[in-house]
């Protein structure tokens, strides 16, 4: 048995690739430029131009006339996949995955089918529609379709007219265009199938206007001609074996790895990571604002959005950021909530996706090397710069969090009861002498050398740790932990807190020192501390970088809303709250003026005004 199973790709995303599992490129004919690592469906005889209104039928279609070898054919798209083991098994027919690890599904995969000694055909579950599927067609589609083709089947193929009005009239239906099927199976399928849609993509029906959804109106179709099809064939081969599987979807699952080839580590690149939740988006525009205005148009910046609870109008209005910078490119990995049973400390934020840049080890395993920024920071240089460091052996590079090092200097209790001297918990529980205590760096700004670890390896013990241990600064002194004896330390400028000067009393000497000289040139502002963060309404140090850079983006009428007192944001008017806080802003700031005149005219044609 040589079964083949071909995976339907129109744009890169993390690949499903083995021995019995092939990508291929839909549309190919039509791509600006081909996805790497993958056959296209637009060699040999293909349709591939078509692939707007076929999908991935494309894909089945090459495969039908290409390729000759396979005993079985198979078709998934890059992020469905079919369940063949059951290790998703579920009542639903599709089930939404938090985690999807490739290299296990595709091992698991090749044995199952390896322990097959035939196969007749796999196909997702049933899916109740709660409607007539004919009806549920019409609630998005042009029911001239569906009705023209039951004209082509009671013409052309009338032995299947039953199974297909039985299909129309009942509310079940098995989603995706996905199967695999025994080879003549799939013969006779493809040529009833292609019959059908040839036939009714060269009807005379007037199909100007419909919607860019409604224009893939063959591959809804055959989803519906799909479910009659294999109605018919039970019925009239009564020992057929039949199985069916759940529907793997990865649109809201950590899929790991997200990249697997080594594309990215040439001396152009700059690879960053980023990880935020609904609420820091707009904070997370500010900052990629502020790193490509100032980045360099010779080389590449690969953005890495590790995200949770963002929809996509937020990752729309993120891209309006990086549009007029064609030398970035955004990937937005949806990684759900992996660690919302991760351990909180007393004195730290409700939210856990702070621990989300310890996924980056499993997502990006084939980098060389990876700088991961709090969206908390604005960038006053190029980025290029930092991610260029000679760091030799040293396995992560960072700089100091010298308010954290004031424990060397007499006993800093804290909020936390399980920790009363924080001292005594880097000593004991971190493991770490005072030369270490020293260096104990901020999380904010890492920079990985993955090419001098074990990344898989380094991957599963941060995770663990994450998820067995209790620490104070959570997934900072883990890191401190784990790095302690691997640490290059970077100049102070490439982290500057806000806090006020005060904060730095209790600093080692040499520390001080440090840190006073980095604030006075600083290449990136961290505005860490809870209450020095500039979106929460108070007057703090550095404010108008952050204030300048959220202003040019599309957040800011968003963060301006929050500014206010609640009895203002309960009584006034968007457009209001707007000119109000623009105005208390030019008046702190003068030179926001400009970025503010240019957010009241656009508050100015708010709904309400």
């Amino acid at each position: 048995m040589k079964p083949t199973i071909y995976t339907a790709y129109h744009k890169a995303s993390p690949l499903l690739s083995s021995r019995s599992v092939v990508p291929v490129h839909v549309g190919r004919a039509n791509a600006a430029a081909p996805l790497p690592h993958m056959q296209g469906d637009d060699t040999g005889t293909h349709i591939s131009p078509r692939n707007r209104a076929y999908c991935e039928l494309t894909a089945l279609y090459w495969a039908w006339k290409n390729d000759k070898a396979s005993t079985h054919i198979g078709l998934m798209h890059y992020r469905r996949a079919l369940d063949f083991t059951g290790a998703f098994e579920a009542e639903t027919a599709e089930v939404y995955a938090g985690g999807f690890d490739i290299p296990q599904y595709l091992a698991a995969t090749e044995d199952w089918l390896a322990a097959q000694d035939t196969i007749d055909l796999v196909v997702p579950k049933v899916h109740n529609m709660h409607r007539s599927v004919k009806n549920n067609y019409g609630r998005a589609h042009h029911l001239g379709d569906f009705d023209r083709v039951r004209e082509i089947i009671a013409a052309s193929h009338p032995d299947q007219l039953d199974a297909f009005d039985a299909t129309a009239e009942g509310h079940d239906i098995r989603l995706g265009n996905m199967f695999l099927m025994r080879r003549d199976l799939c013969d006779d399928y493809c040529e009833w199938l292609f019959d059908i849609l040839g036939q009714l993509e060269e009807t005379d029906l007037d199909r100007s206007y419909y919607s860019s959804e409604q224009s893939r109106y063959l591959g809804f179709v055959a989803e519906r001609l799909f479910t009659a099809y294999v109605q018919w064939l039970r019925g009239v081969h009564a020992g057929l074996k039949v199985q069916e599987v759940n529907i793997v979807n990865m649109a809201q699952a950590a899929v790991t790895p997200y990249l697997a080839d080594r594309s990215l580590n040439g001396p152009e690149h700059v690879n960053i990571a980023f990880s935020a939740d609904r609420a820091y988006l707009p904070h997370t525009a500010a900052m990629l604002r502020s790193l490509l205005l100032r980045s360099s148009a010779e080389r590449q910046y690969n953005l890495f959005f590790l995200y949770s609870g963002i929809g996509e109008a937020g990752l729309e209005m993120l891209q309006e950021v990086l549009a007029p910078f064609p030398q970035a490119q955004l990937h937005p990995i949806n990684v759900g909530n992996r660690f919302a049973g991760s351990y909180r400390s007393a004195s730290r934020a409700p939210s856990n996706a702070t621990y989300n840049r310890f996924l980056l080890f499993d997502l990006l395993p084939s980098l060389k090397r990876l700088l991961y920024i709090d969206v908390d920071m604005i960038v006053l240089g190029d980025v290029a710069e930092i991610f260029d460091t000679e760091m030799g052996k040293a396995k992560i590079a960072a700089v100091p969090d010298y308010i954290m090092t004031r424990t060397l200097t007499g006993k800093v209790p804290t909020v936390d009861p399980k920790v009363p001297d924080l001292y005594a918990y880097h000593k004991n529980e971190l493991g770490l002498s005072d030369a270490q205590i020293n260096n104990y760096f901020n999380a904010g700004l890492l920079l990985f050398n993955f090419a001098e670890m074990d990344v898989p390896k380094v991957g599963r013990d941060l995770l663990a740790m994450a998820e067995r241990g209790e620490f104070l600064f959570r997934d900072q002194d883990i890191l401190n932990r784990y790095f302690k004896d691997d640490l290059l330390r970077l100049p102070g400028k490439y982290n500057v807190f806000n806090t006020r000067l005060a904060g730095y009393s209790k600093v080692p000497q040499a520390n001080h020192k440090e840190a006073m000289e980095a604030r006075k040139a600083p290449f990136i502002i961290h505005y860490a501390a809870g209450d020095y963060k500039p979106w929460k309404g108070a007057a703090v140090p550095m404010a108008e970088h952050y204030w300048e850079h959220i202003a040019q983006t599309p957040f800011y009428a968003e963060v301006l809303r929050e500014q206010g007192p609640k009895g203002i944001r309960r009584t006034l008017r968007p457009a209001a709250l707007v000119r109000e806080n623009g105005r208390k802003l030019a008046e702190r700031f003068p030179a926001l003026r400009p970025y503010l005149m240019g957010v009241y005219r656009s508050a100015a044609r708010l709904k309400g005004r």
